[in-house]
């Protein structure tokens, strides 16, 4: 079985294998790399954000939609591809689907995007949903900057964007979106592209984050002078927008914040007015780890479900 790399510092489990950094090591150098014989390594989270429960082995063949090698190291397009065009790999199915957007640095080489696709599957049959299931799988494992590619993956997720819009504008049947840590925010990128490139009102039937990599005043319809607020797109887009959030989540709190000087929406929830279609659902009490949120048994599924 291969270990999923599901979270957001480009994976809770290969990041932990990679380096294990103590919690006071990783607070007073949580801003730079961590250097050793090898030169830059890797940032880790705290030991107690890694997750003890392994993802399914997705079956061969696992359905997904793809962007996979758009992207080059540096976040640029590779020739042939486009703003919007994506992939089909698989029998997505007739009728409603939901794509599960993994987060940053899982591999498709080690099948890490279908696994936690095929894992969040197993949970939510286990919950009673009778939709297909596929996976959603980007390029999020790209870039080698100082920072480990993480600035890299941001610009490669707000791309995949209009690709997503695209391939929902395409679908017949309702299409639900589940992202996860980074996942987030192609998600959101989708739903500002389905309004300002497709006029698609209403063009997804749900939207659920799970430890959603964002700042927490993205999905708000006012951010202040300095951010970006993406409300309105929610409002537009979406006909449902949940976001289950763990107040204790340590690689949001440790890392995501180091990295961008601000709470993640998964860690604290909306800051700000929520769109209509907005919903926060905190999950701190259910949640032990970051690659927890959509997992059988240890994950929020029940309560995913539960709001469709």
């Amino acid at each position: 079985m291969t270990r999923s790399h599901e979270s957001l510092i480009g994976s809770i489990d290969a990041e932990e294998t990679r380096t294990a950094v103590s919690r006071r090591t990783f607070l007073r150098g949580a801003a730079t790399a961590v250097v050793g014989a090898g030169g830059v390594t890797a940032l880790s989270g705290p030991a107690a954000a890694k997750s003890d429960s392994e993802n399914a082995e997705a079956p061969d063949g696992y359905p997904r939609v793809s962007t996979r090698d758009h992207f080059d190291d540096n976040g640029s397009l590779v020739g042939g591809n486009t703003d919007q065009n994506y992939d089909v790999e698989g029998d997505l199915g007739s009728g409603e689907l939901l794509l599960f957007v993994h987060g940053w640095n899982n591999d498709d080489a080690n099948d890490d995007d279908v696994n936690s696709a095929y894992e969040c599957q197993l949970a939510l049959e286990q919950n009673g949903y009778g939709g297909n299931v596929a996976a959603y799988s980007w390029d999020s494992d790209k870039g080698d900057s100082w920072d480990l590619g993480w600035s890299t993956a941001k610009d490669i997720a707000e791309k995949n964007g209009p690709k997503l819009a695209n391939f929902v504008t395409d679908r017949s049947g309702p299409v639900r979106l589940v992202g996860h840590s980074l996942g987030a925010r192609v998600a959101i990128f989708a739903l500002q592209s389905l309004e300002d490139d497709f006029g698609a009102a209403d063009a997804v039937e749900s939207v659920t984050l799970v430890g959603g990599a964002i700042a927490r005043d993205a999905p708000s319809l006012d951010a202040g002078w300095f951010d970006s607020e993406y409300g309105d797109h929610i409002e537009y887009a979406t006909r449902q927008f949940d976001n289950f959030y763990a107040d204790d989540d340590e690689v949001l709190e440790y890392v995501f914040e180091t990295r961008e000087f601000e709470d993640a929406v998964g860690e604290k929830g909306i800051d700000g007015p929520a769109p209509d279609n907005y919903t926060d659902v905190d999950v701190t009490a259910g949640i032990d780890a970051h690659g927890d949120y959509y997992k059988r048994d240890v994950g929020c599924v029940p309560q995913i479900v539960g709001q469709f």
